[in-house]
């Protein structure tokens, strides 16, 4: 009988696997036509978890059968215990979430544990499915949970799935009361890991790419009520914390209605991907806002209706969560009777502290039902950088939820504009009065904005988050050193500037310019908090230009006296000067980081200064300017040191502003020696690289005597450089005296994370020579450059219309074309090719690329240097340019 059984085939591994595997995915495909068909996210998370159960029990007996035929002892093997734990333990799974599984053992049988383990994750790893997997004594996972907080929360919600029952409860007695005599700590470490991996995914709710589990009020975030619930009151379960009276039967609904959509969004984007997949990219948006039906409203896109829905509960979530961290929160007993000892009476209602201030408790639920009281307590707070004490929050919050609607009263208003007039901890308090929907009742158009999708790449948040974000980089100023600190803090009445930075983007999500919507938003803004004739003008008008400062540093020359004039003529006054430039500041750093680069910092200077130059002594660029005439003297000093001849020395006097400011005199004097010596041999065209100080871009300067073939050079320039792989972020071109073009392109070179050495330098500049020198010549082929996957998102995503815009009204000798779409390699070339076989003079031009998009202005004249003002030939340009950004690039 024994031979017999030994000469039986075995099963294959292979077979089994296959089984298994074939199991899995029928099972994932059955659910899957389920959830299509209606199956509610919580039901769909039973299901798979159902599914998972099924196979990872079965490959567990599988897994005993072999160890015992390889010599395992029975008695030993039944008392292992395998136990489910994270997302598979609560039951909580999306169609390609891992299974964490943990293998208990006694450590009399830790032997015979090994062999069923190799087993277990071989097959199960062989099936399909992603194990996270250990083999724990239950004292070695008490252990490891005390000092490892990710651990510790996985293990929260054990679950057994097979095994030894008396194992698996040694454990789960021993964790659970190890817990509890350990919560202070445990919950500071959850705590203190949940804010490490929000500052990696994103702070902010209000993310426009956000990850599902890991952003701020995501799946985690309520995973982290269930931790801090587990340590404190032993249980995990929502309903039954609520139960404890730790969880509000509102909070408890919030949470629910969360979980139930972010759930379904995160089994929606699994199913789609056919892996496992948390981040909510912008074509997804768009495809699951279709699929669920959300149809949109006046001004709102059906992705922007949806993405509204997700900000919604995530919002609640974050607010909920926020509350439940902090009432169990572990505090030093000593620090708070410290803090009630020294502490001063405001008023009859209110106390403050070293560091926080609260309400006296006998008059705190009358206190928190009084918006005028609550605004007035929000500005003691500010005034003074005191936190509000939580007890205090608490009940404001409750009182809050319920109070409804209504009017704005004069004392509130009063109150809410005495917040507004220091800088303290405004942003911090705003964005709690917006949580609490209060900012909403004294400026209605803010409700419209919560949540609000800015669909582009350049901004990375929601409206409301915008304005809140340009709210909280003014008031950093006020403990800056540099020049806008100074400035900053020189605002006297800083009411206006926050308000403006509060409302400046409501205006966005119509069809109309958002900064028109917006001059008539703030007008009733002004109307409704009674503001003074002369305050409600400047607040207009602060939002109503609050882009125009932008727009003439980055896509004008300021060189030209006439920009400088006209620019100060609309802005009137040094006082609005500061102001807006506060604001302009403000409002790109709120875009998101790495938007305000140097280049663009020190083009917004550079404006101030011209501008402020003009109020204070009449004189436009270049006029009367001691400075730049003694920068002048030392750049000519330099020169002449060097053996420089008379003609380099000339050529100071003809370099424009542009390549004067914001140079060192060592670096422009042996900039202006080599094109010297160049201009001596009178052959070819000047080409060099310069590495930028940062060592992130190379800028390659390129000076042609262009006599008569002036067009078509730009077209060659970007051509070169494109050929040779390079990316243009940035482009300068400008005239020196009368006969010089000089251009200097900023470029990327994806072929070095560092800077390129030397040679690679050469060889593009000799590529430069070649298509100036050479102009029949046919350039190399552009290199094929592989996208690395994910990177780029499909083209339906470009929601924002290309604008194409000629403007003749600035100048009388120039026409201004200006271009604003979405970048992909090698546009900038194609376009300048375009200008080229349309007789288009170049002769001032800036280039700008953020992202995904880009803001080209272009100073043009036509082949006999007028300006282009004939429709058909700007139509002609027009259709031409469209039809470059337009056609396909795909291989």
């Amino acid at each position: 009988m024994s031979e017999s059984k030994t000469a039986a085939k075995p099963i294959s591994l292979a077979t089994t696997a296959l089984r298994y595997r074939d199991q899995l995915a029928q099972g994932r495909s059955r659910i899957e036509a389920r959830f299509r068909t209606g199956l509610p996210s919580f039901q769909t998370a039973t299901a798979l978890s159902d599914l998972y159960d099924q196979i990872v029990c079965s490959v567990y007996q599988d897994s005993l059968r072999q160890a015992l035929a390889g010599g395992a002892k029975e008695q030993q093997v039944q008392r292992l215990a395998l136990v489910a734990h994270g997302g598979h333990g609560r039951r909580d799974l999306s169609p390609f979430s891992d299974a964490d599984l943990m293998l208990l053992t006694p450590r009399t049988t830790a032997a015979s544990a090994a062999p069923v383990a190799g087993a277990l994750v071989r097959d199960l790893t062989d099936a399909g499915l992603d194990v996270g997997f250990s083999i724990r004594t239950p004292a070695e996972a008490c252990s490891l949970a005390w000092t490892d907080p990710k651990i510790y929360t996985s293990l929260t919600e054990s679950r057994l799935l097979c095994g030894d029952e008396t194992t698996f409860r040694r454990f789960r007695d021993s964790f659970r009361s190890g817990a509890k005599r350990r919560w202070k700590i445990l919950n500071q470490k959850a705590i203190e890991t949940r804010r490490e991996e929000r500052r990696k995914w994103g702070e902010t709710i209000y993310l426009l790419r956000p990850n599902i589990k890991r952003s701020r009020g995501a799946l985690r975030d309520i995973q982290l009520v269930r931790w801090l619930g587990f340590a404190t009151h032993g249980q995990t379960d929502l309903a039954q914390l609520a139960s404890l009276g730790a969880l509000s039967s509102d909070d408890l609904e919030t949470l629910r209605r969360a979980h139930g959509f972010l759930l379904r969004l995160r089994h929606e984007l699994h199913f789609r991907s056919k892996r496992s997949q948390d981040i909510l990219d912008r074509p997804t948006q768009m495809e699951i806002a279709k699929d669920w039906g959300y149809q949109g409203d006046l001004g709102v896109l059906p992705v922007e209706d949806f993405m509204q829905d997700y900000f919604e509960h995530t919002r609640g979530v974050r607010y909920v969560s926020a509350f439940f961290d902090d009432d169990h929160r572990a505090r030093s007993r000593t620090a708070m009777a410290l803090e009630r000892v020294l502490s001063r009476r405001i008023d009859d209602k209110i106390r403050m502290g070293p560091t926080h201030i609260w309400v006296i408790g006998k008059k705190l639920d009358s206190f928190a039902s009084s918006l005028p009281d609550v605004l007035r307590l929000m500005h003691f707070a500010n005034e003074n950088c005191r936190r509000i004490a939580h007890p205090t929050w608490l009940a404001i919050r409750v009182a809050m939820q319920e109070r409804s609607w209504s009017p704005p009263d004069p004392k509130s208003v009063q109150s809410f504009l005495a917040l507004l007039s220091q800088p303290g901890r405004l942003a911090s308090l705003l964005r709690r009065l917006h949580e609490l929907r209060i900012i909403e009742q004294l400026i209605p158009t803010m409700k419209r904005c919560r949540g609000l999708l800015q669909f582009n790449a350049y901004h990375q948040y929601t409206v409301d988050a915008h304005c809140l974000r340009a709210v909280q980089a003014a008031t950093d100023f006020v403990e800056d050193e540099s020049a806008m600190g100074r400035r900053y803090r020189r605002i006297k009445d800083k009411t206006l500037l926050h308000l403006a930075l509060l409302i400046h983007d409501l205006g966005k999500g119509y069809d109309e310019d958002h900064s028109e919507v917006g001059r008539r938003i703030a007008g009733e803004v002004a109307d409704a908090f009674e503001l003074e004739q002369g305050q409600k003008e400047t607040l207009q008008w602060v939002i109503h230009k609050h882009l125009l400062m932008n727009t003439v540093a980055f896509r004008h020359d300021l060189n030209d006296p006439d920009v400088v004039h006209d620019f100060a003529a609309e802005v009137g006054s040094v006082g609005r000067l500061e102001l807006l430039l506060v604001h302009s500041v403000a409002d790109l750093i709120a875009v998101g980081p790495d938007v305000l680069t140097d280049w663009k910092m020190k083009l917004i200077e550079d404006l101030y200064l011209r501008t402020r130059r003009y109020f204070e002594t009449g004189n436009l660029p270049g006029e009367n300017d001691p400075e730049l005439d003694q920068h002048r003297e030392d750049i000519v000093s330099l020169i002449r040191s060097s053996g420089g001849s008379d003609a380099v020395v000339e050529l100071v006097g003809e370099l424009p502003l542009s390549l004067l400011r914001h140079r060192g005199a060592d670096e422009i004097a042996t900039e202006l020696i080599h094109v010297g010596e160049w201009l001596g041999k009178e052959t070819g065209c000047y080409c060099a690289g310069l590495v930028e100080p940062d060592g992130g871009a190379v800028r390659y300067n390129v000076v042609v005597q262009q006599g008569d073939s002036r067009i078509g050079m730009f077209a060659r320039i970007t051509g070169a450089l494109y050929a040779c792989g390079l990316t243009i972020f940035r482009a300068n071109v400008e005239t020196v005296g009368e006969d010089l073009l000089w251009d200097s392109f900023w470029v990327s070179d994806p072929d070095f994370v560092d800077q390129p050495p030397a040679d690679r330098i050469e060889k593009v500049c000799r590529v430069i020579r070649k298509a100036i020198d050479e102009p029949d010549t046919s350039l190399p082929a552009a290199r094929r450059v592989w996208k690395t996957k994910g990177t780029d998102e499909p083209e339906t995503v470009h929601l924002l219309p290309t604008k194409i815009i000629f403007d003749n009204d600035t100048f009388d000798h120039q026409t201004i074309l200006s271009l604003f779409t979405y970048d992909r390699l090698g546009l900038l070339s194609e376009i300048a090719k375009v200008l080229f076989a349309n007789d288009v003079s170049i002769q001032f031009a800036k280039i700008d690329t953020h992202l995904d998009q880009i803001a080209d202005v272009f100073y043009i004249t036509d082949a006999e240097g007028q300006p282009i003002v004939d429709s058909d030939h700007q139509t002609q340009i027009r259709d031409a340019m469209l039809q470059v950004i337009n056609q396909d690039t795909k291989a």
